[in-house]
C-alpha cells in the first residue's frame, strides 16, 4: 500500500486538468461558495463532488486537492485483496494488491478526478466482502458489502450494471459447471442444485441480518444524494432539523435522483442504434467497431500485461472464482464499448478490476512454471516463461512511465483522452494567478467562440455553451479569483484590455494589431495542437486537435509581482 500511496501523489499536481476534472471541479467550488447542490447525472454522482468539497475546506483549493480523494481511494485499492484470501493462497493475495497497486490504467485513474476509479474500488469491495461473507460466516461483511455497494450507487451510474456482470457471470459458471459434470459422467442437475440449496440455506441464516442492509444502504444514498440549500425550507441538513421535511428530501434522494438517471439511457446519449433494432445488424456493427476497436487499444495500452496474466490463469489454474472473474472481465469488453457515448479509456477500468484476480493467479502459476521448469536442448519452457515474467514488468513499468507520468502527455496517450490538455499552460496559468485580485477590475478577457453574453451564468452546472470551449481554464480562473470578461468580436474589446487575452489560434491575426506590447504564446489546449490522420492497411482515423493563443501583458504581469512584493 505505501508503494501504491508513493506512486499515486508524486508529482500529484503536475499534470493541468483535464476538461472533466476542471469542469467539476468549477462547480465544486461554486457549491462551496453558495451552500446549493442538487444531483445532476450529467456530471455523474454525488461520492466525488462532495468529498474533494469536504478536502478542499480542510487543506485548501489546488490540482493536488482535486485529486486527492481519487488517489487515496487507489492507493487503498491493492488491501482489497485480503477479502478473497479465503479462495486465494497468500502469494496470489499478494500478487492481487501488487496488480492492483501496479497496472497502469488503475495508476493513471487513481491520479485523475474522474469517478471510475471510486466505482470500481467500492464495486471490488461489494463482492470481496460477498464471497468473505459466504466462505466465513461473518456477517460484518454483509454490512461491508451493503454500505460498500450503497458508496458504488453515489459514484456512477454505470454501478447498475455491476449486478448485472456478476449474474451474467454466475450463470455462466453454472453452465461452465453442468457441461464439466456432463463430461465426467456425473449428474448436471446435482452441480447446479447443490450449491443453490447451500447458498438458500446460508441465505436463510442470515435472513435478520439481510432485513437490515436496505435501511444502512438508504442512508448513505440520502446522505450523499440528498439536496443542500442554505435556505431553511429545503435541503438534508433543514430536514434534519425539521423531520416534517425529511419525506420530501428523502423522496428526491431516491425516487428523484433514480428518474434524473434515466437521463443516461436516453437514446441520443448512446452512440449507436438502439439494440432492439437487430433486424438489421449493419448501423449497429459500423457505429459499434470503431468504439470496439479504440477500447481493445486501450486494453493493450495499459493493461496489456494483466490481460496475458489473466489468460494464463484461466488456462492453468481454472477455479469458480476465476471462472466468474473472466466471464465477468468478457461482460465489460464486449458490453462497455456498446453503452459508451464517447470514446472513454477510463470505462477499461471496470474491466482492469475484474480482470485483477485471474491475473494474480495467472501471474502465480507463471511463477511456479518457471521454478519447476529445467532448461535443457529440447524444453524452452524456462526461457519462454521468464521472458513473460521479464516483458510483463517492463511493460508495466515503461507504460506507466509513459502514460501517467510525461508531462505533457504525448499527442498519441490514448489512455489521457482528447479533453486531457497536451501542451505547457502553466506559465499562462501562473500569469492569471499573478495578476488576480479581490478587485472587480476585470483579469482575463475570453474572446470569439469562447464569448458568454452573461459570465454569472456559469456559475451553474448548466452553463452556456461557449463556456465549455474554455475548459479546462475556467477551473484556473476561478481558484484564482480572477475577473472574467468576453468579447465575441473585435468592436466588443475594451479600450483598456485586461491583462490576459485568450482565443482560438484562429483569431491570433486579428487580435495582434489591437493588442501591441502583449507577448503571445500558443499551446494545445486539448491532446493534440492539430488534428491528425493516421492511415494504415487502407483505412483512415481522425483524431481531433485545437490550439489557443494566450496574450499577455507581461508589464503588467510585472507590475502585479511588484504590488504582491
Amino acid at each position: 500500500m505505501l508503494a501504491a500511496l508513493v506512486a499515486r501523489l508524486v508529482a500529484l499536481d503536475v499534470r493541468v486538468a483535464h476538461w472533466d476534472e476542471a469542469r467539476v471541479g468549477y462547480w465544486i467550488l461554486h457549491t462551496a461558495d453558495t451552500g446549493w447542490w442538487e444531483y445532476r447525472p450529467i456530471i455523474h454522482g454525488p461520492f466525488v463532488q462532495h468529498v474533494t468539497r469536504w478536502t478542499f475546506a480542510v487543506a485548501g483549493v489546488s490540482d493536488f486537492t482535486m485529486r486527492l480523494p481519487v488517489a487515496l481511494i487507489g492507493s487503498a485499492l491493492p488491501a482489497t485483496a485480503l477479502l478473497f484470501r479465503s479462495r486465494l493462497r497468500d502469494v496470489e493475495t499478494i500478487a492481487l494488491g501488487v496488480i492492483l497497486a501496479a497496472n497502469p490504467l488503475l495508476l493513471y485513474y487513481s491520479r485523475f478526478m474522474r469517478s471510475d476509479l471510486p466505482l470500481a474500488a467500492f464495486a471490488f469491495v461489494t463482492l470481496g466482502a460477498i464471497v468473505a461473507a459466504i466462505d466465513t460466516d461473518r456477517r460484518r461483511y454483509l454490512h461491508l458489502a451493503a454500505i460498500a455497494f450503497a458508496l458504488a450507487l453515489t459514484t456512477k451510474e454505470n454501478a447498475v450494471l455491476y449486478p448485472v456482470s456478476w449474474l451474467g457471470a454466475l450463470t455462466m459458471l453454472a453452465v461452465t459447471a453442468v457441461v464439466i459434470a456432463y463430461r465426467a459422467g456425473d449428474d448436471p442437475l446435482e452441480s447446479v442444485t447443490r450449491p443453490g440449496i447451500a447458498a438458500l440455506r446460508r441465505f436463510h441464516s442470515w435472513r435478520r441480518t439481510l432485513l437490515v442492509l436496505p435501511g444502512e444502504m438508504l442512508v448513505v444514498l440520502v446522505f450523499f444524494y440528498a439536496p443542500r440549500s442554505p435556505e431553511s425550507d429545503a435541503g438534508l441538513w433543514s430536514a434534519l432539523a425539521d423531520p416534517a421535511l425529511l419525506p420530501g428530501v428523502v423522496w428526491e434522494a431516491t425516487i428523484g435522483s433514480a428518474a434524473a438517471v434515466v437521463t443516461w439511457a436516453a437514446p441520443d446519449k448512446r452512440a449507436h442504434p438502439d439494440i432492439s433494432s437487430l433486424g438489421d445488424l449493419g448501423p449497429l456493427l459500423v457505429s459499434y467497431a470503431p468504439f470496439f476497436a479504440h477500447f481493445l487499444a486501450v486494453i493493450a495500452v495499459a493493461a496489456a500485461a494483466t490481460t496475458i496474466m489473466a489468460l494464463a490463469g484461466l488456462r492453468w489454474r481454472r477455479r469458480p472464482i476465476v471462472t466468474f472473474c473472466g466471464w465477468w472481465a468478457l461482460s465489460g469488453v464486449v458490453g462497455y464499448p456498446y453503452v459508451a457515448d464517447i470514446k472513454a479509456p477510463w470505462l477499461a477500468v471496470h474491466v482492469v478490476v475484474a480482470l485483477a484476480i485471474p491475473a494474480a493467479v495467472g501471474l502465480v502459476v507463471v511463477h511456479d512454471r518457471l521454478r519447476q521448469a529445467r532448461l535443457d536442448g529440447r524444453d524452452v519452457a524456462t526461457v519462454g516463461l521468464a521472458a513473460l515474467l521479464v516483458t510483463s514488468g517492463v511493460f508495466v513499468v515503461g507504460s506507466s512511465a509513459v502514460v501517467t507520468y510525461q508531462q505533457p502527455p504525448h499527442g498519441l496517450n490514448i489512455v489521457a483522452q482528447g479533453g486531457q490538455p497536451g501542451g505547457d499552460v502553466r506559465p499562462v496559468l501562473d500569469n492569471i494567478q499573478t495578476v488576480a485580485g479581490d478587485d472587480d477590475i476585470p483579469d482575463v478577457l475570453f474572446y470569439g467562440d469562447l464569448a458568454v453574453d452573461n459570465e454569472s451564468y456559469n456559475d451553474r452546472s448548466g452553463a452556456a455553451a461557449n463556456w465549455y470551449y474554455r475548459l479546462p481554464l475556467p477551473w484556473y480562473t476561478e481558484t484564482a479569483n480572477a475577473t472574467v470578461i468576453s468579447a465575441p468580436d473585435l468592436e466588443s474589446l475594451p479600450a483598456d484590455p485586461p491583462p490576459i487575452v485568450i482565443a482560438n489560434s484562429t483569431y491570433r491575426g486579428d487580435l495582434e494589431a489591437e493588442l501591441p506590447g502583449y507577448s503571445v504564446r500558443e499551446t494545445a489546449i486539448v491532446l493534440r495542437p492539430q488534428p491528425v490522420a493516421l492511415r494504415a492497411f487502407g483505412f483512415s482515423y481522425q483524431l481531433k486537435g485545437k490550439t489557443y493563443v494566450f496574450f499577455v501583458d507581461q508589464e503588467a504581469v510585472a507590475g502585479a509581482v511588484s504590488d504582491d512584493g
